[in-house]
């Protein structure tokens, strides 16, 4: 699969809609480099983290280190799963609310389920973020409870002066 087959499938996603895609990191435009297996970069963070189209499975891979997941079986499914996203993604209350959340994970995983069963499975990219997401290790700073300050004593006297400083009655 050359850069222009690639392109004309990103471009009309480009670039709005990949960014609701919850990745860190850059999409590109062609031409693409390819990785050390070949494949064409479509994102990066100029890090360690990368999307890969597979110019010969056209699957849609991200890689992290030596992690890879599936984020969809096919180029050609992805920008269905894109705006599947995207619409959870720009409906949603999010994380602040777990409950809510995690119903949503669900419409979003049987639709991606009938989109693509390989990308919905339980250890690829798609079940693995929003796991992250509803997981109990997930804390939103809002619901954490704030710490009081500590109330100061108050003696009745705050408005005098200390007992070390000097008076002259005039």
């Amino acid at each position: 699969m050359n850069d222009a087959k690639i392109w004309e499938v990103l471009e009309p996603m480009y670039p709005v809609a990949l960014e609701d895609v919850p990745l860190d990191g850059q999409w590109l435009k062609p031409p693409f480099a390819n990785d050390a297996a070949g494949r064409a970069i479509v994102c990066n963070d100029g890090d360690f983290q990368f999307v890969v189209v597979n110019r010969k499975s056209r699957a849609v891979q991200y890689v992290c280190e030596d992690e890879e997941t599936l984020i969809a079986s096919t180029l050609d499914v992805l920008p269905a799963i894109v705006a599947a996203w995207g619409s959870i993604d720009r409906d949603t209350v999010g994380p602040e609310d777990d409950d809510d959340f995690s119903a949503v994970k669900k419409s979003f995983q049987e639709q991606l389920t009938v989109l693509d069963p390989a990308a919905a499975a339980a250890n690829e990219f798609w079940a693995l973020y929003t796991d992250e997401l509803t997981s109990d290790d997930y804390v939103d700073l809002d619901d954490e409870a704030e710490e009081e300050e500590e109330p100061e004593s108050d003696s009745g006297d705050n408005d005098r002066p200390s007992s070390d400083a000097s008076f002259v009655d005039a």
